[in-house]
């Protein structure tokens, strides 16, 4: 094999003293291949393996080349030209003077096969980018829900974030004098709890018509999320002392005035404050709705869960701890096993608040927008007509917009739209409707008002 190539090269010198020089030093190179090659077959199990064979063959031939290629390179005249001519004039073979040209040039043609196979890989990635998102744009195509027509009962999303959830699989383990630990992980601080007055309250039918319902519920029915908007320091680990301050701070404040039922710390410590049989003062004016009816005032229909955050200067986007994030989905879980709570009544504040005065809605603006439903397992509500405006023709004005950001969420629209096709079935104008409704509200929060009253002095 080494003499076949030593052969072909040697035509690259037509000179006695150069070819004979050349020939001594390729000759040299392959008697010691030759002994490499000699000593590994002594190893005969070695030979068991064809693939390590071929490896040592082609690396033992590719050094061999080397040396020749640097030889070569070392004996030729400088100049390309006289180097091809002397290539002709001595017949030195293709396939010779090929593989030269390529040791040659090697750092170049290194150079363009790596450009070539970062090409390639950034293709394939492309590719497999694109194919991804495309198929996942079909599938959001095929799944996307059709907006719900106008109908007397309220849009209820279905969960798919926690498709094997069930509630009955979160249970108290362990219950101590300042603590409550349960099955999901989630641990409730009891130091600060404390009363109120008893929950009470009644479901609105979804007809018009129909009197309030005058049986009394006592059981929660659904979750409501709040901002603190209290004073907030920074986030960083040199801070963790005052960051305690503000929040026993926050606490005390929240146990004081029965702001909450339960507050999350920035750390993600979960503090029960009202009991939950117990209404906290946490909702003010408000309105929602699920398949069962409509609920008006949810202070007592609802349980208050408040994170420990606000807005940040000029805009609604309340941050979250990542420690807080994990403790809400817990708590949520915890409440929803316990209470039997549908994702249709796990909503924010802003969603519900109103001003009957005026009859416009987000009166307070906390979670408006941006609060992370799916992170708690949650449908997004920003997309249900709320029965403020869909049921009870609540509107909006300038100033409302300017506190949310500048525009309504997408559930509003819709609900305007549902509220407008109702009032037409009843050939009223909207703003005919809206007062017909508003006196309604009035009517019927007499005895809601009345029974609230009624469990705050008994």
């Amino acid at each position: 094999m080494y003499s076949k190539i030593i052969e072909r090269y040697a035509h690259y010198f037509d000179r006695p003293d150069l070819r004979l020089r050349f020939l001594s030093s390729a000759l040299q190179q392959a008697a010691t291949n030759e002994k490499l090659d000699e000593a590994l077959s002594r190893y005969e199990f070695l030979g068991q393996y064809k693939f390590f064979q071929r490896l040592v063959k082609l690396t033992l031939e590719l050094r061999f080349y080397r040396v020749v290629f640097r030889e070569v390179r070392n004996l030729l005249p400088n100049s390309p030209k006289a180097q091809l001519r002397l290539l002709l004039r001595n017949r030195a073979p293709v396939s010779a003077r090929f593989l030269f040209r390529c040791y040659q040039f090697r750092y170049a043609l290194g150079g363009a096969s790596v450009a070539a196979m970062a090409l390639l890989f950034v293709g394939l990635y492309s590719g497999v980018v694109w194919s991804a998102r495309r198929a996942e744009s079909r599938v959001a195509v095929q799944n996307q829900p059709q907006l719900a027509s106008a109908s007397n009962r309220a849009p209820q999303p279905s969960v798919t974030y926690l498709p094997d959830y069930k509630p009955e699989r979160v249970w108290l383990v362990e219950q101590r004098d300042n603590y409550e630990r349960y099955s999901n992980g989630g641990r409730i601080l009891i130091d600060y709890t404390t009363e109120n007055h008893a929950r009470g309250y009644y479901v609105w039918p979804h007809d018009n018509k129909s009197a309030v319902d005058p049986t009394v519920r006592r059981e929660p029915i659904g979750i409501l999320y709040h901002t603190s908007e209290s004073d907030l320091v920074e986030f960083t680990s040199d801070n963790n002392q005052s960051i305690e301050v503000h929040t026993r701070g926050l606490l005390e404040y929240v146990r004081r005035n029965r702001s909450y039922n339960y507050v999350i710390d920035r750390f993600g410590q979960i503090y029960r404050i009202v009991r939950d049989d117990h209404a906290a003062n946490h909702a003010g004016n408000s309105v929602w709705e699920d398949q069962k009816g409509i609920y008006v005032g949810l202070n007592e229909s609802f349980l208050g869960v408040c994170f420990e955050t606000n807005s940040e200067a000029g805009s609604l986007d309340e941050q979250l701890t990542e420690a807080q994030l994990v403790s809400g989905r817990l708590l949520t879980q915890i409440l929803r096993s316990r209470y039997q709570i549908d994702d249709a009544d796990c909503v924010t504040h802003g969603l519900v608040s109103v001003n009957p005065s005026n009859m416009l809605i987000c009166y307070h603006h906390d979670w408006a927008r941006n609060f992370p439903f799916e992170a708690f397992g949650l449908s997004n509500k920003y997309k249900v007509a709320p029965a403020s405006v869909r049921e009870l023709g609540f509107n909006y004005d300038e100033e409302t917009l300017s506190k949310i950001g500048g525009a309504v969420w997408e559930g509003v629209r819709l609900a305007e739209q549902e509220f407008k096709k109702k009032a037409e079935q009843a050939g009223l104008t909207t703003d005919e409707m809206r007062r017909e409704m508003r006196e309604r509200y009035r009517l019927q929060m007499v005895p809601i008002q009345t029974l609230r009253e009624h469990f705050k002095t008994s």
